[in-house]
């Protein structure tokens, strides 16, 4: 594409960078994503600039799909460097300017119910903390100098994109299409992994309704956040949706012979000890609110009954 660029993260899955879109205009650069914080990170998102002829001095703009460490936490590097105009939307806005807002939206305390013996609030453990010592791809905090929303357009160069709201993910993500181009940045909507999604970042609803979206537009290529470049919308987006209701399916089937209990069901779609308390218990939850609102199962206490 003309004056466009991406600049990919080392790997698709956490901890890693997200991909750095870049534009070219007149007046020097534009970012979509600033990628992860950190020495390590920031160094080897700049060097990989350099290399391509993007200086980093030139940044005048950082546009962010949400306000996640992989995807923003470079933006104090960024703000050192350029100064830039710094674009998220409206709903991430205050998780931006705080990030400690994040573990509400994260709905990560939500484990403490299920798996009580993790002990993440008693135990003093902090999110913020974890991003940086554990994952090493520390949160920055930025105060966004402009804000958008669903159906807002934006020029970014020779690109007029319209912003679309796509959450699941995240309360506030949102997604980019140029309708000329026929071109779409999705963010951690659709790409190599299934991004999480937590009821309070619009769970599987959120999640579902947003593919919904994206699929409508006629586009020819996706720039996703991790991940290689997508020529086959209809294939990626198949794909997503199709992981997302194999849970669901799962959990209708593990019902079907009795009730079972939700920490039980986070072990079953959960192998893993280090998915469990989170993103596994966020994830059932999400799953459990559609099939309530569809009226196929229901709960009484921490049991799940299949709805006769």
């Amino acid at each position: 594409m003309k004056n466009l660029v991406m600049v990919k993260g080392d790997k698709p899955l956490w901890p890693a960078s997200s991909n750095v879109l870049i534009i070219r205009d007149n007046d020097g650069l534009i970012m979509i994503e600033a990628g992860c914080g950190g020495e390590e990170f920031s160094k080897s998102l700049v060097s990989k600039m350099r290399s391509q002829g993007l200086p980093p001095e030139k940044v005048h703009t950082v546009v962010l799909s949400h306000a996640h460490p992989d995807h923003m936490g470079g933006i104090t590097t960024f703000l050192k460097i350029s100064q830039p105009t710094v674009i998220i939307s409206e709903i991430d806005a205050p998780s931006a300017r705080n990030p400690e807002l994040l573990t509400d939206s994260f709905d990560v305390l939500m484990g403490n119910e299920y798996f009580p013996e993790l002990g993440f609030k008693d135990s003093g453990l902090n999110l913020l903390t974890l991003f940086e010592t554990v994952s090493r791809c520390p949160m920055a905090k930025a105060d966004p100098d402009k804000t958008i929303k669903e159906g807002d357009k934006l020029q970014l160069g020779d690109y007029l994109f319209e912003v679309i709201h796509t959450p699941g993910h995240s309360p506030g993500h949102i997604s980019l299409v140029d309708r000329e181009e026929k071109i779409c940045y999705s963010g951690d909507m659709i790409g190599e992994i299934v991004a999480w999604y937590s009821p309070s970042s619009g769970g599987a609803l959120g999640y579902l309704s947003s593919l919904e979206k994206i699929e409508k537009f006629e586009i020819e290529k996706i720039y996703p956040s991790h991940g290689d470049i997508i020529t086959d919308k209809k294939k990626a987006i198949k794909r997503i949706r199709g992981k997302i209701l194999e849970r669901e399916k799962y959990i209708l089937k593990e019902v079907e012979n009795g009730p079972k209990q939700f920490r039980e069901m986070v072990e079953k779609l959960f192998p893993s000890p280090n998915q469990q308390y989170f993103p596994g218990v966020q994830i059932l939850e999400s799953h459990l609110i559609k099939l309530e609102k569809e009226k196929k199962i229901t709960r009484q206490n921490h049991l799940i009954y299949k709805k006769t």
